[in-house]
């Protein structure tokens, strides 16, 4: 994974945090979402990475950034307590 990311692990899964932004999330039951705001080509690069290619990444839900912000800080917050 590239540097400026961060994988955090929680009991569904995985969010991903490009630099501050919680950009996408990898469930356990497939069920995968992505932000639907546009950062950065480095952050659609480290979202497709994360996804295992541009296919995959396509193929994730679409949901808020502040959806993803809340969810983010949330898992933020419990791993690190």
């Amino acid at each position: 994974m590239s540097k400026n990311v961060t994988e955090l692990p929680f009991e569904n899964g995985v969010i991903l945090k490009s630099y501050d932004t919680f950009v996408a999330v990898k469930r356990n039951d497939g069920n995968h979402e992505v932000t639907g705001k546009w950062h950065s080509k480095t952050t659609s690069r480290q979202i497709n990475e994360f996804f295992g290619g541009k296919d995959k990444a396509d193929k994730a839900k679409k949901i808020s950034q502040s959806l993803l912000d809340a969810m983010g800080k949330f898992i933020e917050a419990h791993n690190n307590g």
